[in-house]
């Protein structure tokens, strides 16, 4: 019985972050530097980089407390490349979801497949199905679309796995994945919010985009829109 309460325990525990700091925000050459021409996808800035390695040392604190099951990321690098230091700290693969991609504004969009995204990131699960394809996503023109799109694609991964997950997203998918969750707010860069589960509602527990475990809060919460 203590184990089956154990393991329903583990289903009602969510995080949430946000990817770092983007280059595009700070070098206008930087696509040209990247060379690679998919103008939608950016890769971190050097303080998000930072900021995705203490994000990565937070996690880890938690892990060694309540372990972490899954790590659930957008297939844009910025969100990839925010994932990979967690995953790295927490022994744990990165389940790539399109159905919590960025807004789709521009469409197609230029993300990487999960198998050229493995290349660069060798903590990608290739083996990980998703709940929304590549080919199932559609053009959107606003925030609500993007998150409503993020709010169902992260209910039924809740649903699927088993543990708890920490998804990486972006500013709308977050909100959308927030309001799945029992939130209803935009959060910053790398920040991290923690849901639960009790008598069947879910509901924040604790700050909601929390920055304490950031150098540079400033940026993320100036970010939060």
């Amino acid at each position: 019985k203590q184990q089956q309460q154990q393991q329903q325990a583990s289903q009602d525990l969510v995080f949430l972050t946000r990817h770092g700091a983007r280059i595009d925000k700070e070098d206008r050459a930087w696509l040209r530097k990247a060379g690679h021409g998919r103008h939608d996808d950016p890769h971190l800035s050097q303080g998000g980089e930072v900021g995705a390695q203490e994000l990565a040392a937070r996690m880890l604190e938690i892990h060694q407390d309540t372990p972490i099951s899954h790590i659930v990321s957008s297939p844009f690098v910025r969100c990839v490349q925010t994932a990979q230091p967690v995953a790295e700290a927490l022994g744990l693969p990165i389940k790539v979801e399109p159905g919590i991609c960025e807004i789709l504004q521009t469409f197609p969009p230029g993300f990487l497949n999960t198998a050229d995204l493995c290349a660069d990131f060798p903590q990608v699960d290739v083996s990980y199905q998703p709940m929304v394809q590549r080919h199932q996503l559609s053009s959107e023109y606003s925030d609500y679309q993007a998150a409503r799109r993020a709010q169902q694609a992260a209910t039924s991964v809740r649903q699927r796995l088993q543990g708890p997950i920490l998804f990486v997203g972006h500013g709308a998918s977050c909100l959308g994945i927030a309001q799945a969750f029992g939130g209803d707010d935009y959060i910053g860069y790398t920040s991290l919010t923690t849901f639960v589960r009790s008598g069947g509602s879910w509901r924040v527990s604790g700050p909601f985009g929390d920055v304490a475990h950031l150098s540079d809060k400033a940026t993320s919460l100036g970010s939060a829109f």
